[in-house]
């Protein structure tokens, strides 16, 4: 198994299932029959609290009869209608809705099956768009090819979405067939790591936008995109754009020509408090990016669906060179575009935004203060219902753990049994001397979370940070 990155250390266990096991933890995963609310439902009527909506998706929780109802209703019309030949209602009116909602940002959706999908169309267009710009123009400029993207970050699972991903843990044994891309990479935003002693983080910020600007300037005139999460996920486990980052980012992007791309598969459709997740940035002028991608969130779970949003000038573009070329069997799915439709009508309707800000409010306020005094938490970052926990060797050098003692695999796993608790694993964000380290855990909870549910994952999350501490702290001292 060396060649492979395995996060249970050869602990999975094998099972009966046919199924192969994908599970990160190390028995077979258990059977869920029903879900409520925030709760799953395992075949032995236990209940688990579900604090990563699974992972990020379940944003009105588990069986919505309101979204069951739409589905429904739509299915006994038509269940699935083929995108290149004709289009529905459910699409048209999801389309029109999230155009509505951008506040002006963008002009033309493409819907897909999931954030992969969504990253696989936005690399097309990039292409696309840079080669009808090639040809129309009046000098012969050979297209732009390059892309810049972040180092770490994750963008999807797919082979092109891995070519623009910082994530070598993923990318591993599958680097060789990415090769063939134009990638290069710059720092993201990061810091808990990254700020200098006497730095401010708007110092932090311009030094970051200068290694942009420097790395626009390497391949200048052939930059097609930059692409970049507005707040990351578990590549980085949720953490924040600095404040300024993104407006210096699209000011730069505009200052060498090159399309602005953001992915919001994960931290976008409310996930940070805010419909989209560049808008707590800035305005439309200052924030919006050229292209948006984004999921989970997007359907609740209710349908396999992401859409990739684009502005006026990039459809422009794209429809004067003959269409976008490209496209998947499920793309707009009827059904899929029905659940969606409802989850975000009820979003809004019922203000769930809000109560993503105010829950995510208490829940950073529980953790720090029942965390505080824990040895190997090291930070508490994220924006809204989207939380990231770093642990730590030793808090003050900030020291990563040694990816021998599973602090987060161990926690992950003894909270799912001990406590009933649903969490996400980040994986490997602290790169050093060609080791990859970094012990991360995401809550990610609905956006109809109440305060008491709130409490419990608090509650549940810091017992079992104690338990494994106290683990790991017998084995570190041997």
């Amino acid at each position: 198994m060396s060649a492979l990155h395995d996060p249970t250390c050869g602990r999975v266990a094998d099972s009966d299932s046919a199924i192969l096991n994908r599970t990160l933890y190390s028995k077979p995963a258990e059977l869920v029959v029903a879900g409520h609310d925030s709760y799953l439902v395992t075949d032995s009527n236990e209940e688990i609290l579900d604090a990563t909506a699974g992972p990020g998706v379940s944003c009105l929780g588990h069986s919505n009869t309101e979204v069951h109802q739409a589905i429904i209703d739509q299915m006994q019309k038509i269940s699935y209608v083929y995108s290149g030949h004709n289009t529905t209602q459910p699409a048209e009116d999801l389309a029109a809705f999230l155009i509505q909602e951008s506040q002006g940002a963008f002009a033309k959706i493409l819907i897909n099956s999931g954030g992969s999908e969504a990253t696989e169309t936005a690399i097309k267009i990039v292409r696309q768009y840079s080669l009808a710009k090639s040809l129309a123009s009046d000098t012969s400029t050979p297209p732009r090819e390059r892309i810049i993207s972040r180092f770490p970050s994750y963008h999807g699972n797919t082979l092109g979405a891995l070519a623009v991903s910082g994530h070598p843990l993923r990318k591993g044994i599958f680097t060789p067939y990415l090769s063939a891309a134009p990638v290069s990479f710059v720092s993201t935003c990061y810091p808990y790591r990254q700020l200098n002693d006497d730095e401010t983080e708007e110092q932090l910020c311009q030094r970051l936008l200068q290694e942009l600007d420097e790395e626009f300037q390497k391949y200048d005139g052939n930059v097609a995109a930059f692409w970049m999460e507005p707040v990351t996920g578990t590549s980085q486990a949720c953490t924040p754009s600095l404040k300024g980052y993104i407006p210096g980012v699209k000011r730069l992007c505009k200052k060498y020509g090159a399309l602005l791309v953001m992915d919001e598969i994960l931290c976008g459709m409310g996930r940070t408090g805010y419909l989209f997740a560049w808008m707590e940035d800035g305005s439309v002028e200052d924030a919006a990016p050229d292209l948006m991608t984004c999921a989970k969130a997007l359907g609740g779970g209710y349908g396999p669906i992401s859409a990739v949003l684009m502005t006026a000038e990039v459809a422009r573009v794209l429809t004067e060179s003959g269409g976008y070329n490209g496209g998947f069997t499920y793309q707009s799915h009827t059904l899929s575009c029905t659940a969606s439709l409802a989850v975000q009508r009820i979003v809004k309707r019922d203000n769930l935004l809000e109560n993503v800000r105010r829950m995510g409010e208490l829940l950073f306020g529980l953790l720090r203060e029942k965390l505080n005094d824990a040895p190997y938490v090291g930070d508490i970052r994220g924006r809204g219902l989207q939380v990231g926990v770093e642990f730590v060797r030793d808090k003050v050098t900030k020291e990563p753990l040694p990816p021998s003692a599973r602090f987060a695999g161990r926690l992950l796993e003894y909270a799912w049994e001990k406590e009933r608790l649903s969490m996400l694993l980040g994986m490997g964000t602290v790169h050093k001397d060609g080791k990859i380290s970094g012990d991360n855990i995401l809550l990610l909870p609905m956006y109809i979370i109440k305060e008491r549910e709130v409490q419990q994952i608090a509650d549940r999350f810091a017992r079992s940070v104690e338990a494994v501490s106290s683990i790991v702290m017998k084995e570190l001292s041997n």
